[in-house]
């Protein structure tokens, strides 16, 4: 009986040690523009049946304006309440992967006509759970103009959602491009986020690894950047977590910007190993009056020639309803307080970076007007290109050229499980040279 035990649990070990990726092929289950619109693709995510099966939609590059679902919703506007078509495409289904080419060549943008959190979001994530988003732009193009300074537009609004990744996304805005609402748990790697003031804001456990925050021009405003403002909820032991990222900016904030300010509730946030391209104002975290920060704290902050920040006059007290309250804790962080800011204990018995783990692709072969390859199991589904632009989409390990045109270059990408893309295989160009 001990033998069984022993076994069965080797057994699951092994199991739950695959790649996430290494389970078998499948086809999109939507493709945009060819099977229908980005609101029909998210529309047919939330219908579907099956909400415990991984829905995969991918955006063929092109720029994609959407009007969003159209149902009446209001706000308050110079004292009055109105009401309008919302500009706002919301994905409530679970296990749902929306995948482009690059966020370069795949922009999804809305045009929203009145400002505020919760009426302009071009994606909103309503406990949208295990949600995977990769190389694609959300913009939140205010009014349709391209930079509106100040209005509160927002690009990506999670509200309650558990364990979504966003890899290679950009998120484009002013203030409040990304909305990490009422919590939840997301992971970021290799992302690219744009905006004014408080333009990453909110609740939950965030993690930003190998990330850019560029900030924009605050024009006739006469404002400072603010990069973050988290509104951490009371009992989490992580809020907004900034990993090896990259701050960006104008020379005219240089020494003037501010890294976050509190916003409500117990608000935490961290940097480590970060560079700062413009740097901060010298007392780094921004004073909102309404409350002091659980935690701000930076390790090893460096400015863009990667030399050391002196941290020694950062904000140790904040203005709390017209009292000035000190913090208990240093905000540069020390090497022991650093280590516990890995991902392994950020988000306990999750790895999102190994699960996003892109696919290396595939060494070809041709022969006549077939090119062909050996299976790599870790891919889900193979992409053919030509001329680098995506043409096909198949589960087999071979594709026969429909049209042949001298000089034409022909690539492989595989898809990770989630649905995302890795890079090119090495190109074959036709007329091919027989492979042996």
């Amino acid at each position: 009986m001990k033998n069984f035990f022993f076994y069965t649990i080797c057994f699951l070990m092994q199991i739950i040690s695959l790649p996430i990726n290494a389970q078998g092929k499948w086809k999109y289950d939507f493709i945009v523009p060819d099977n229908g619109s980005f609101v029909q693709a998210i529309n047919a995510a939330n219908r579907r049946p099956d909400k415990n099966k991984r829905y995969r939609i991918f955006l063929k590059p092109s720029y994609y304006r959407i009007k969003g679902e159209g149902n009446t919703i209001s706000c308050d506007e110079n004292g009055k309440n109105i009401s309008f078509p919302s500009p706002i495409t919301t994905l409530t289904a679970p296990n749902t992967s929306i995948c482009g080419e690059s966020w370069s060549t795949t922009q999804v943008e809305n045009c929203p006509q009145h400002e505020g959190l919760n009426v302009t979001s071009t994606l909103y994530l309503k406990g949208a759970d295990s949600t995977y988003i990769q190389d694609i732009e959300l913009w939140s193009n205010y009014k349709n103009i391209p930079n509106p300074y100040a209005n509160s537009s927002v690009a990506l609004n999670e509200e309650n959602c558990k364990g979504n990744i966003l890899k290679q996304v950009s998120l484009l805005s002013t203030k409040n491009t990304y909305y990490t609402n009422n919590g939840g748990t997301t992971y970021l790697e290799d992302c690219r986020i744009c905006g004014t003031t408080d333009f990453i804001c909110g609740g939950g456990t965030i993690m930003f690894n190998h990330c850019e925050m560029k900030m924009l021009p605050c024009g006739t405003t006469g404002n400072a950047n603010i990069v973050a403002a988290p509104a951490t909820e009371n009992g989490k032991k992580y809020g907004y977590v900034f990993v090896d990222c990259y701050f960006d900016g104008e020379k005219e904030q240089d020494n003037k910007f501010l890294i976050g300010r509190p916003w409500k509730n117990y608000p935490k946030c961290v940097l480590l190993n970060c560079c700062m391209n413009v740097n901060p104002a010298s007392e780094g975290w921004g004073d909102y009056y309404q409350t002091k920060p659980s935690y701000f704290s930076e390790y090893n902050t460096t400015d863009g020639h990667f030399e050391l920040l002196d941290l020694s006059k950062r904000r140790t007290s904040y203005n709390v309803n017209g009292q000035l309250t000190n913090i208990s804790y240093s905000p540069s962080m020390s090497d022991e307080e650093s280590e516990n800011y890995s991902i392994n204990k950020v988000f306990d018995g999750w790895r999102p970076d190994n699960r996003a783990d892109l696919v290396h692709p595939p060494v070809l072969k041709a022969s006549g007007n077939v090119i062909y390859w050996d299976d790599i199991p870790e891919a889900g589904c193979y992409v053919v290109c030509l001329d680098r632009k995506i043409i096909a989409f198949t589960t087999q390990t071979r594709f026969t050229i429909p049209s042949l045109r001298e000089g034409a270059c022909y690539s492989v990408r595989c898809a990770n499980w989630y649905g995302g893309l890795g890079p090119r295989s090495k190109d074959v160009v036709y007329p091919f040279k027989e492979s042996k």
